[in-house]
C-alpha cells in the first residue's frame, strides 16, 4: 500500500552518473540503508545501467565535459514513455542556481549537507513510488475493466450468433451459411474502403439476415418444389419480420442486423422485396449481403436443389450486375473472389468440397 512506502524507500534503485563523488555519496546513502546502488562516469554505460537496472531516481553530476543541461536532454533520451523517474543534480557552483529544467527536479550544493541531501532524496522516492504504485494500480484497473469489456462483447456476440443459427437450422444441418455469409461481408465491406470497426461489425450483423425464417410456416420454408404465388408473398415476408425482430432492440448490432434483414432482397433495379427500392435507396448494408448470400446460397445444397458450381455462380452474379446487384459491388466481388472461396473452405459444411475449392483458387 502506499501508506508503506516511507519504509521501502530504501529498497529503491539509485542510478549515480557522476564523474567525481562517487565514493561518498554512495558510502553517504549506503550507511542510511540504501542498498540498491549503481554507478557509472559516461553517457554510453549511462543508458547501458539505466535499461538494465530501471532506476527510481537518478543523481547526477556533470560529466565528459557536458553541462548540467546538456546532460539532462541525454536522460530524457533514455526514457520514451515520459516515465524518466526524478533527477537530483550535484551542483557544483554553490554560488549559482541551475536553470529550470523539466528533467531536474532538485538539485543540492556542494560541499553536500548530508541531512539535507538525504531528505531531498527520500521525498522524491517517496513520491515517485507513490506515483509508480497508483499507475500500477490504475492500469490493473483499466486491464479489469477492458477485459470486462471484452467478456460482454464475446457475450453479446454469441447471443447474436446464436439467433442467426436458430434460423438457419430451420433449413441447414448446420447453420453454417449465416457464418460465412458474415466473413463474406466482412471482406466486400474492407475491400470497399470500410474501417475495420464497422467492417467488423457485419462480421456480427450480417448472419442475422435471414432471422425472419423462424416466422415462416415449415410446410413453405422446407418445399422441396416450386413455391406457389401465395407461398412466395409468405417467404418474402421473412424480411419484415427479420426487420421486426431485431428492430426491437437498440442494441447496434442488433439495429443494423434489422437494415440488412429488411434490405438483403431488395434489388438493384427496383424489382425486390420487400418495398421495391432502387439503386442507392437500397442500404449500403443490404446491397452487400445481397451478393454474398445469393453466392453462398447457390453454392450450397438446400432442400429443394443442389449446389451451384463456383463457375455457374460468378456468371450469374455478373450477369445480374446492374439488375438484382450494384455494379461497383459486383466489380470488388469480382476481385475479391479467391479470398471469398477461401472463407467458404474455412467455414464449409461439407468437407469434401475443400478439395476442388483449393484446385479452383490455385488454378
Amino acid at each position: 500500500m502506499i501508506d508503506d512506502l516511507q519504509d521501502k524507500s530504501t529498497d529503491a534503485h539509485i542510478l549515480l552518473i557522476a564523474a567525481e563523488h562517487i565514493d561518498s555519496i554512495t558510502t553517504l546513502l549506503k550507511s542510511n540503508n540504501y542498498q540498491n546502488i549503481q554507478c557509472c562516469d559516461n553517457v554510453i554505460t549511462a543508458k547501458e545501467q539505466y535499461d538494465k537496472f530501471s532506476p527510481d531516481l537518478v543523481i547526477i553530476s556533470p560529466i565528459e565535459n557536458l553541462t548540467a543541461s546538456e546532460l539532462s536532454k541525454k536522460l530524457e533520451t533514455f526514457c520514451s514513455d515520459d516515465n524518466l523517474p526524478p533527477v537530483i543534480l550535484i551542483n557544483e557552483d554553490k554560488d549559482t542556481t541551475p536553470a529550470i529544467d523539466k528533467v531536474v527536479k532538485d538539485f543540492i550544493n556542494l560541499p553536500i549537507n548530508e541531512d539535507t541531501f538525504l531528505f531531498r532524496i527520500h521525498h522524491l522516492l517517496t513520491d515517485y513510488l507513490s506515483l509508480k504504485e497508483l499507475n500500477t494500480y490504475n492500469k490493473s484497473i483499466i486491464n479489469a475493466i477492458q477485459q470486462r469489456s471484452q467478456e460482454l462483447k464475446d457475450s453479446q456476440t454469441e447471443i447474436i450468433e446464436c439467433l442467426g443459427y436458430a434460423a438457419e437450422f430451420r433449413d441447414s444441418e448446420t447453420g453454417m451459411h449465416t457464418l460465412r455469409v458474415g466473413h463474406y461481408a466482412q471482406c466486400l465491406a474492407k475491400a470497399m474502403g470500410m474501417n475495420d470497426k464497422e467492417a467488423e461489425s457485419l462480421l456480427y450483423s450480417a448472419p442475422m439476415h435471414d432471422v425472419g425464417k423462424i416466422g415462416i410456416p415449415d410446410k413453405i420454408l422446407l418445399k422441396p418444389g416450386p413455391l406457389e404465388d401465395n407461398e412466395w408473398d409468405i417467404m418474402r415476408s421473412h424480411t419484415t419480420i427479420g426487420e421486426k425482430i431485431l428492430n426491437r432492440s437498440s442494441n447496434k448490432l442488433l439495429h443494423q442486423a434489422s437494415i440488412i434483414a429488411l434490405n438483403h432482397h431488395e434489388k438493384w433495379n427496383g424489382t425486390g422485396y420487400p418495398r421495391g427500392l432502387e439503386e442507392t435507396d437500397i442500404h449500403l448494408y443490404g446491397r452487400i449481403v445481397a451478393i454474398v448470400d445469393v453466392f453462398d446460397a447457390l453454392t450450397m445444397d438446400r432442400p429443394y436443389k443442389k449446389a451451384w458450381t463456383i463457375d455457374k455462380t460468378v456468371e450469374l452474379i455478373n450477369s445480374e450486375s446492374g439488375q438484382h446487384f450494384d455494379p461497383t459491388l459486383v466489380d470488388l466481388f469480382n476481385a475479391n473472389l479467391k479470398e471469398i472461396i477461401k472463407i467458404k473452405i474455412a467455414y464449409t459444411d461439407r468437407p469434401a468440397e475443400k478439395i476442388f475449392l483449393n484446385e479452383y483458387i490455385s488454378r
